[in-house]
C-alpha cells in the first residue's frame, strides 16, 4: 500500500489557511439590549425577533424600525447603538485570536488585529471604537461614502431630507480620529457648528479622503436631479420610513448604557459560535 505524502511546506500553509479562517469565522458582535422591534437577517437567510444575548456573525443583518434600537459590543471592544429606522449588514467581521477574556468595559484598546466593515443602507448608528491595533480597520460603508474610524466617538446618519428632496450622509467626529471617503469636488471648508458640506460627484474619477477634526461633521449631499439619485432611491427604499415627515432631521442619540457590565468578551479562539453557512 502506498502512503500519501503531504510535503511540509505545502501542510503549514493549509494549516495556517485553516486557523485565518477559523479565527475570521468566530469573530462577533454580542448583543447587549434591544429596545422594540428590531430583526436578526442571518447569513443562512433566516430570519428572527432580536433579542439581548444572540450573537452576530460576518454575513447576518439587522434591521431597526420606529422607536426601536439596538447595542452591540465587537469582540474588538467596540460599542455601536442601532438607532430607530435603520438597517445595517455585517459585510466584514474579522479579529486574530487573543489571550485571556475580559469584560467590554475593561478592552480599552483592540486586543488583536480586527476588520469590521458594516454596510449602512439606511438610517443612524453611534459608537466607540477602541483604540485599534496595528493592521486593524473600522469601516461603515453606505451608498454616498465611507467613515473610516479609527478610534474614536462617532455618529453617522443616511437619510432621506423629503422637503429638499436630496439624501444626505452626515458623519461627526465626536472626539478621535475620523476619515471620510467620497467622491466630491474641491476641499472642505467649516463653517457654522463647525460643518463641511459638499455634494456627491460621480464625475470626479476616484474617491478622496477627508480627516474630519473631532467635534466636526461633513455633510455628503445627493440631489434630485443627480443622475445617481434613482438608483439610490431605488436601492433603500424599503429601509425609508413611511412618513419621515418634512425635513426630517436625526434624532438625539443617547449614550451607550448596557444593561449588563458583566458581559464577558471572550477569545475568539475560545468563543463558540455556530458555523456559517453557504
Amino acid at each position: 500500500m502506498k502512503t500519501l505524502r503531504i510535503p511540509f511546506t505545502i501542510l503549514c500553509v493549509l494549516v495556517i489557511s485553516a486557523l485565518s479562517a477559523h479565527a475570521a469565522q468566530l469573530a462577533t458582535a454580542k448583543v447587549l439590549n434591544v429596545k422594540g422591534t428590531v430583526t436578526k437577517y442571518a447569513a443562512s437567510g433566516d430570519q428572527s425577533p432580536l433579542k439581548a444575548g444572540d450573537i452576530l456573525s460576518q454575513g447576518d443583518a439587522i434591521s431597526a424600525t420606529a422607536l426601536s434600537s439596538a447595542q452591540l459590543v465587537f469582540s474588538n471592544g467596540s460599542e455601536l447603538t442601532v438607532e430607530e429606522n435603520t438597517s445595517i449588514n455585517i459585510a466584514q467581521l474579522e479579529q486574530d485570536s487573543f489571550s485571556g477574556s475580559q469584560t467590554y468595559e475593561q478592552l480599552q484598546a483592540d486586543p488583536s488585529k480586527s476588520q469590521t466593515l458594516l454596510e449602512l443602507n439606511y438610517g443612524k448608528l453611534s459608537g466607540h471604537v477602541k483604540k485599534l491595533s496595528s493592521g486593524s480597520n473600522f469601516m461603515v460603508e453606505t451608498p454616498l461614502g465611507t467613515a473610516a474610524i479609527r478610534g474614536t466617538f462617532f455618529k453617522i446618519n443616511l437619510f432621506y431630507n423629503a422637503e429638499r428632496g436630496e439624501f444626505l450622509l452626515i458623519v461627526e467626529n465626536i472626539y478621535g480620529l475620523v476619515d471620510i471617503i467620497s467622491r466630491y469636488a474641491g476641499e472642505f471648508e467649516y463653517g457654522n457648528g463647525n460643518v463641511g458640506d459638499k455634494g456627491y460627484d460621480s464625475s470626479v474619477s476616484n474617491s478622496k479622503a477627508e480627516s474630519i477634526p473631532p467635534k466636526h461633521k461633513i455633510i455628503i449631499r445627493l440631489h434630485r436631479g443627480n443622475p445617481l439619485f434613482d438608483d439610490l432611491f431605488s436601492l433603500v427604499k424599503n429601509h425609508i420610513p413611511a412618513d419621515p415627515g418634512p425635513g426630517w432631521i436625526p434624532l438625539p442619540v443617547p449614550e451607550i448604557t448596557p444593561d449588563d457590565p458583566g458581559v464577558i468578551v471572550v477569545s475568539p479562539e475560545d468563543q463558540e459560535v455556530p458555523p456559517q453557512q453557504n
